[in-house]
């Protein structure tokens, strides 16, 4: 799917997801690092709105989301309700495997947003790791979702407060791990 003039791009009734309009329609996601893609998915570059002095808006990035990748995806053309997700969200998000779905849901939050991603597989966490360096709203948790006292103990808390209190999770490329909460 091409951008530019033959695709329109108009808000979901979700708020923070898109639908482009085309010759395909696509769900897709403002991309929060223009530029870069997760898992080699297609992205869109729309013209922005035109200046009040008419030159041409900046070039809009978004990024296709495929339903048959990511269950939420699945569940929003599904028609489901409320995904309860929206920008400026806290989110924790048990079972994020390698980040696919967690990259479209650190996109729909926004720079404003969080996402707590936990993945208990130490490979897919390797990938989730990665993709949290360039996604700076998204805190990677390499950690048995079963156990939370892991990984949810006084520490934890402490620097989650403490991230939340310094413009959300900008800026924090960390990981927490069982060898970092001891």
């Amino acid at each position: 799917m091409k951008g530019g003039a033959k695709v329109v791009v108009e808000p979901h009734r979700h708020p923070g997801i898109f639908v482009a309009r085309g010759k395909e329609d696509a769900l897709v996601t403002l991309n929060t690092t223009p530029g870069k893609d997760v898992y080699g998915e297609k992205r869109i570059s729309v013209d922005g709105p035109v200046a009040p002095d008419g030159t041409k808006g900046e070039k809009i990035e978004y990024r296709v989301w495929n339903p048959f990748r990511s269950k939420l995806a699945a569940a929003v053309l599904g028609g489901v309700d409320n995904i309860w997700i929206k920008p400026g969200s806290k989110v924790l998000y048990l079972g994020a495997a390698a980040g696919t779905t967690v990259s479209h849901v650190a996109d729909i939050v926004g720079p404003t947003g969080c996402v707590y991603a936990v993945e208990f597989s130490h490979r897919p966490g390797r990938d989730l790791i990665n993709m949290a360096k360039s996604r700076t709203n998204v805190i990677p948790i390499i950690e048995d979702a079963r156990h939370p006292l892991k990984f949810v103990g006084e520490r934890s808390l402490a620097r989650s407060e403490a991230t939340s209190r310094s413009n959300t999770c900008r800026g924090n490329h960390s990981s927490y791990s069982n060898r970092t909460t001891k």
